[in-house]
């Protein structure tokens, strides 16, 4: 089986994938990266681009001499990953993009932020605890500067140079990541799938790992 690599969103850690991980380390191996500023990782001088955060991930993965991946991406973590696949030729054999971001119809901070409210309505109080103490962890500075970037990047765009199988997931009730935006990005690669976890909200991997694992390992699970 070919290793996973999974790559949180705006303000967290990989502490929230912790479930999905579980149920893949009992198939291959898995990875998580940890992007610059969240998590334990210093943030940098400076604001960074969605591109600059995939580069890094890209030169994470190059160091530890992991490729041909399955790349898994949740919400901004979509967005990097798409870059890092489409920016790295041979680093990622497939993608999957967990609640992507940043919905076409929606790209303003206001927006975003009353989505974001309305998601945590329909999260677990696990998740939401794990999400909530680690955008505490990041800082309001940092998770602010770093929207920017997350709002500006068009990821429909970047899916175009992306070559190779693309899974877009959404969970039933993600206020965030909504079906029609789904669709919208699957036009822009012939080779995406669209599907939906029942039930979930935007943390649909700490709820329903299980399902969510079935279609990062299709072959596998």
């Amino acid at each position: 089986m070919p290793p996973v690599v999974l790559i949180h969103g705006i303000g967290v850690s990989p502490r929230y994938f912790e479930p999905l991980a579980a149920v893949l380390a009992e198939r291959t191996a898995v990875h998580a990266i940890e992007l610059p500023g969240f998590g334990s990782m210093p943030k940098p001088g400076r604001t960074l681009a969605i591109p600059e955060f995939a580069d890094a991930a890209a030169e994470a993965l190059r160091r530890a001499g992991i490729s041909d991946v399955v790349l898994v991406g949740q919400s901004m973590g979509c967005q990097v990953a798409a870059e890092a696949a489409a920016r790295h030729p041979g680093l990622a054999r497939s993608l999957v993009l967990l609640g992507p971001t940043t919905n076409d119809r929606e790209r303003t901070a206001l927006r975003q932020g009353l989505r974001l409210a309305q998601d945590m309505l329909h999260e677990s109080a696990a998740a939401n605890a794990v999400v909530l103490s680690d955008y505490f962890r990041a800082g309001p500075v940092w998770y602010f500067r770093t929207l920017r970037p997350m709002l500006a990047h068009r990821l429909e765009e970047t899916l175009e140079r992306v070559h190779g199988p693309v899974r877009l997931i959404r969970g039933e009730r993600d206020p965030i990541a909504p079906l029609a935006w789904l669709e919208r990005l699957r036009l822009s690669s012939p080779a995406a799938q669209v599907a939906e976890i029942p039930g979930e909200a935007h943390v649909a991997m700490h709820g329903s790992p299980g399902a969510v694992a079935r279609i990062c390992l299709p072959e596998a699970l």
